[in-house]
């Protein structure tokens, strides 16, 4: 039998071209299931004391309205034709919410996780809208849920886990928001504005307790400095330790360190003009994100022989080069045997623990992150035209140490050292026309994108640098209107362009160690260094009849040293496309206003940047698309003391990006086609003054249509990553006293996911069945409102669920993931003067 390291790329990469060749059309089709579902609202709260923000309320009775500003305009949420989940900072507040991850369990359809798979970093986060996002937290990948803060968009997952600390508000919208905020918003956005300076003295002071030595300070001040000028600043510090105990060296996974702050000047030098600069930082200095092995599993054999749709294929066992060629040579057995369980120097099953909360884990223990930016906006106010200008630098920098075995040993270490920084600007041009029947919003936006991530890693079998260099440009322009057909029907039209080129350069990319140099007498180098050399840039690849290298081949131009596992060329992605999107509302009632939309997004391919071993040309993926199509409902109901919405919709998702195995490591391929349908009932509740309930309910069909043989061991029956079927959430405000002796107010929250996959292969050791997971918490306002005193826990039942990991066990021979927070308690006392 045949075994090549290479004929599973060559055929992939054949593939790959033909879908590229074939790519742009669309499935259209299966008709909307529509049933009879109660609909749900976006969530209200009490106005922030500052001028209208995005997602404020104005009391009319009853419930409040919402004011967003979804479509960069701010109106009313119930009169805005898009699904959206909005929170004010007071909410933020009350529901103890410290991170944008944490926004997820108080809306349908939306699944947030505070980790990275494979990423070790305590500062990214993976996020899925109605299905779509993206797992991979690499550079040369995009995520598929925008983030913005402040009007600018957060281009990484690594450093998008935002922390909360003096948000005015938060909207999630749901489906694709490609034409008016462009690419890479095919899932949704979520949209994070910090609280503006106002014209009155504010001092808040906060501290705050509770388990694993749990630390955090706040202070935030607001100063009118002139009748024009005011200044905010806002500095926070959190600290607890680690919820997972490290056997070996005695350290703990999972802390947090961190340390945040910003200063917001703003200047009203007329009633027609607003500058508005900030800036800010955010540094942490923690342990790896909390990770725990599952499993384990050792190989008699160097080369792993796999079958891939059909196809024979030989990867490296990093288990046996450690046992076999490494460390652990001459201890744990010869060629053809297993390594003894008994043996601490055996990478081995014995490292597995029964507790989720403890690991063996004894490589560096690192997730450092250093971020700061700064933004100018400036409005002028025209009458019926305001043109707004927004400016924006942000530069950080991470070093993630990650050890991927889990034991004590020196077998598999993968360690990030990203420096990144971009520089964005967006013109806008809002208003309106024809006494206020056509509202519009013209806009150009230009992003620069450069950095690097040169990440040395260490296995079994070799050592070796991955990543690169980006160098990223993106270009857009856009037009959305609203006209009023009659006092009861508007038609919203809208039209984006993106004109993006994305560079890659992998010549760091070179194989510093072989460990099988010197053991094979035909490759005196190692055979991975000589696959190098008749594999890259080579017009055909120089392999014997065996599938091994050519001990005569010479390495090709492109690389140089004969060491790398790609060529050392600078390679690039381009894209050009148009996302449309339409929609049209009619005010059935004064207060049930039903709509109908479609919208496009689409989000850039890239490339693989984790190779080995070497390949013929560097790996790439294509663009990836979604056509959404939805109805819904939005209705206020006994005297605006019920709010009641439904979005009822279908995905059309093509050229699907996710990350399959091959090798030593995850890939984004283009899987293929598939199509997601679902409802999301959200809604509010005051039946009394003194109750308020929130509630939401999402439902996902998600399938494959088609899916590509790239994309193996993916299937037409696979499940979707990251997509439960059912997402349910509720939440309760008591006010129990407001009187001269305080205000006591109690707060409770359910949240249900239901079961899921945690990767696109379907691993069953990253299945999570459905959970549930509660919180309470009890504030009470000393008379004066000046203090309060918060205690409260999180995740009361104490539910360990998988938030992400990573499965590997043909070449690393482990599978690991990272589990939930423990339940927790906290005591809180707040000063506000």
């Amino acid at each position: 039998m045949e075994i090549s390291l290479y004929s599973i790329r060559e055929r992939k990469m054949n593939t790959i071209l033909r879908i590229a060749r074939k790519r742009a059309f669309f499935l259209a089709g299966s008709s909307l299931a529509i049933g009879y579902i109660v609909a749900s609202s976006t969530s209200a709260w009490a106005q922030d004391a500052a001028a209208p923000q995005a997602a404020s309320e104005q009391s009319r009775g009853g419930l409040d309205d919402i004011v967003v500003t979804a479509r960069k305009r701010e109106e009313n949420a119930q009169d805005t034709p898009i699904a959206i989940t909005a929170m004010s900072g007071s909410m933020i507040e009350d529901r103890q919410i410290a991170n944008v991850a944490q926004v997820a369990s108080y809306a349908p359809n939306v699944n947030i996780q505070p980790v990275g798979n494979i990423s070790g970093s305590s500062a990214s986060l993976t996020a899925f809208i109605r299905g779509v996002g993206q797992t991979d937290f690499n550079i040369t990948v995009d995520p598929g849920v925008g983030i913005y803060v402040d009007g600018v968009y957060v281009a990484r997952s690594v450093g998008g886990l935002l922390d909360m600390a003096d948000i005015g508000s938060v909207q999630i919208l749901r489906g694709p928001q490609g034409t008016l905020f462009g690419k890479n918003t095919i899932g949704g956005a979520i949209i994070v504005n910090s609280k503006q300076p106002t014209d009155k003295f504010e001092l808040q002071l906060e501290a705050t307790t509770g388990r694993f030595n749990r630390a955090d300070v706040k202070g935030i001040v607001n100063i009118p400095i002139s009748d024009t000028l005011a200044m905010r600043a806002v500095a926070s510090y959190e600290t607890r330790d680690g919820y997972q105990r490290r056997l070996f060296d005695g350290g703990r996974q999972g802390d947090k360190d961190s340390f945040s702050g910003r200063v917001t000047f703003k200047w009203e030098p007329s009633d027609a003009f607003t500058a508005t600069l900030a800036g800010d930082v955010n540094i942490r200095r923690e342990a790896s994100a909390a990770y725990t092995l599952v499993e384990n599993r050792d190989s008699p054999d160097l080369l792993q022989i796999v079958n891939i749709n059909g196809r024979t294929v030989a990867f490296p066992s990093s288990n046996f080069g450690y046992n076999k060629l490494g460390g652990g040579a001459g201890q744990c057995g010869a060629p053809g045997e297993l390594a003894p369980v008994s043996n601490p120097n055996c990478v081995s099953s014995r490292w597995l623990t029964d507790d989720i909360d403890e690991t063996w884990a004894g490589g560096p223990n690192r997730s450092d992150f250093d971020l700061w930016g700064t933004n100018l906006t400036l409005e002028y106010d025209m009458g019926d035209v305001t043109l707004k200008s927004i400016s924006a630098y942000r530069d950080q920098k991470s070093t993630i140490e990650f050890d991927f075995d889990v034991t004590p040993l020196e077998v598999l270490g993968l360690t990030n050292n990203i420096d990144l920084w971009q520089a964005s600007q967006e013109l806008q041009l809002i208003g309106s026309v024809l006494d206020d029947r056509l509202k519009f919003t013209l806009g150009a936006f230009y992003l620069k994108e450069k950095g690097e991530d040169i990440e040395p890693l260490r296995f079994g079998f070799a050592n070796f640098f991955s990543g690169g260099k980006i160098n990223n440009d993106s270009y857009a322009a856009y037009l959305q209107a609203t006209f009023d057909v009659t006092d009861r029907l508007s038609i919203t039209p809208g039209i984006r362009y993106t004109d993006e080129t994305k560079r890659f350069d992998p010549s760091a990319q070179v194989i510093t160690r072989d460990y099988t140099q010197g053991v094979l007498p035909p490759y005196p180098d190692g055979v991975f260094i000589q696959y190098s050399r008749c594999i890259v840039g080579q017009a055909v690849p120089q392999l014997l009849p065996n599938g091994f290298p050519d001990p005569a081949c010479v390495p090709a131009a492109v690389n140089p040293g004969g060491n790398h596992p790609i060529p050392a060329v600078e390679v690039n992605a381009k894209a050009k496309e148009w996302t449309p999107s339409v929609a049209a509302n009619y005010q059935l009632t004064d207060d049930i206003m039903g709509y109908a939309s479609y919208s496009k997004g689409f989000k850039n391919g890239g490339f693989s940047q984790r190779i080995f071993p070497a390949e013929q040309v560097t790996p790439s993926f294509t663009p990836e698309f979604v056509t959404s199509y939805e109805i819904g409902l939005k209705t206020e109901l006994f005297d605006r003391r019920l709010r009641l919405n439904l979005a009822l919709f279908q995905s059309d998702y093509s050229d699907i990006q996710i990350v399959v195995n091959e090798g030593i490591a995850p890939k984004v391929r283009n899987a293929g086609k598939g199509r997601i349908k679902g409802f999301e009932v959200e809604g509010q509740a005051a039946p009394t003054d003194w109750l308020r309930i929130d509630y939401g309910l999402g439902y996902l069909d998600a399938k494959y249509r088609t899916v590509d043989p790239s994309a193996f061991p993916v299937m037409l029956g696979s499940k979707f990553a990251f997509v439960p079927e059912w997402t349910t959430t509720v939440a309760a405000n008591i006010t129990a006293f407001d009187n001269d002796n305080g205000k006591l107010t109690i707060r409770g929250d359910w949240y249900y996911q239901s079961g899921t996959f945690k990767d696109a292969v379907n691993n069953p050791q990253l299945y999570q069945s459905g959970y549930s997971v509660f919180g309470a918490n009890a504030s009470y306002a000393l008379p004066g409102e000046h203090f309060t005193v918060t205690a409260g826990v999180t995740n009361l039942a104490d539910k360990r669920y998988i938030q992400g990991g990573y499965v590997d066990l043909d070449v690393g021979g482990a599978a690991g993931a990272t589990y939930s927070r423990p339940r927790e308690w906290f005591l809180k006392v707040g000063y506000k003067y």
